[in-house]
């Protein structure tokens, strides 16, 4: 099997037709089919079947193409990022969905603005942040521990190769908008937000309590409402009388003071630090960004 004949595999899936991907592509379409012949044969599975109206996966081919996108992407990945210039810097972040980390990452930008630079930062779920740096797609991942998970979680990154350096302490902040009835409370408690919608970030098929970000659990409130993104979670807390927990760092120039941040009485608390594999050696930028962060976090509360 090639990455070619996966790549193959997906513009197929694409367009619905040999005959469509082979154009695209600009080869022969008898030179496409020979290759998916050839893999099917080589696999021992069947990956598309013919119809009338074009081509159709089977269930075999369908779970095929899950895994045919992830050899494809990684090699795009590769390429992209080593066939830049020598000399240009690069950085590679993944973080959980935080906003300060996003200001910090902008601050750093502002240094380099005379440099020529490949940087990149990507807020995912705790899982894939985990994933990236096992796998070295990310240089850096940024993740909040709660202190019940942390002898769990730091179990799971060692066996992974993967260490953890704290960086702050910090007790979870309820995050609403200024006018939500409860916004002038000094302290918070989760019976008085019980009647409000919780909003937390949604984790995929990796949905344990495990690698949530937020402190409590959603199943635990009357009303819930998962989320994939940053902008859709400020969106909803602006909007309504919802709110999340976090963190309670939350820099107001990304939201005009429009949301508050109220301490909420739990004894548990975030550890914040970052993540790096340990079996790889970091850049100049990614160690530089590091040295850049921790001093960073440390006073933005």
């Amino acid at each position: 099997m090639t990455i070619q004949q996966c790549r193959y595999v997906l513009e197929i899936a694409r367009f619905g037709s040999f005959s469509r991907a082979a154009k695209h592509l600009f080869i022969a379409q008898s030179s496409i089919s020979i290759s998916i012949k050839s893999l099917e044969s080589e696999l021992g599975i069947k990956i598309f079947n013919r119809a009338a109206n074009g081509v159709y996966l089977t269930d075999e081919g369908a779970e095929f193409v899950r895994y045919a996108s992830k050899i494809v992407e990684t090699d795009d990945f590769i390429l992209e990022r080593y066939s830049s210039p020598k000399e240009m810097k690069k950085l590679y972040i993944d973080t959980q969905h935080y906003d300060f980390i996003a200001d910090i990452f902008g601050k750093f930008i502002s240094e380099n603005g005379d440099e020529r630079y490949k940087f990149s930062i990507k807020e995912i779920e705790t899982y894939n942040v985990i994933g990236e740096v096992e796998t070295a797609r990310c240089d850096i991942g940024i993740i909040a521990i709660k202190d019940g998970d942390f002898d769990l979680m730091k179990r799971y990154l060692t066996n992974k190769n993967i260490l953890f350096t704290p960086l702050l302490r910090c007790a979870p902040h309820v995050f609403m908008r200024r006018e939500h009835p409860l916004s002038a409370c000094e302290k918070l408690t989760l019976p008085e937000l019980n009647s409000f919608p919780y909003v937390s970030y949604e984790q995929g098929e990796h949905n344990s309590a495990f690698f949530t970000e937020e402190m409590i659990d959603g199943a635990a409130v009357d009303k819930h409402i998962e989320i994939s993104d940053r902008a859709t979670l400020m969106n909803l807390l602006l909007i309504s009388d919802a709110y999340t927990i976090g963190t309670g760092i939350m820099p107001s120039a990304l939201n005009s003071g429009d949301i508050v941040s109220i301490p909420l009485e739990s004894d548990e608390h975030y550890i914040i630090g970052y993540l790096k594999n340990e079996e790889r050696k970091l850049s100049d930028t990614a160690e530089k960004f590091i040295e850049y962060l921790s001093n960073a976090i440390k006073i933005i509360k």
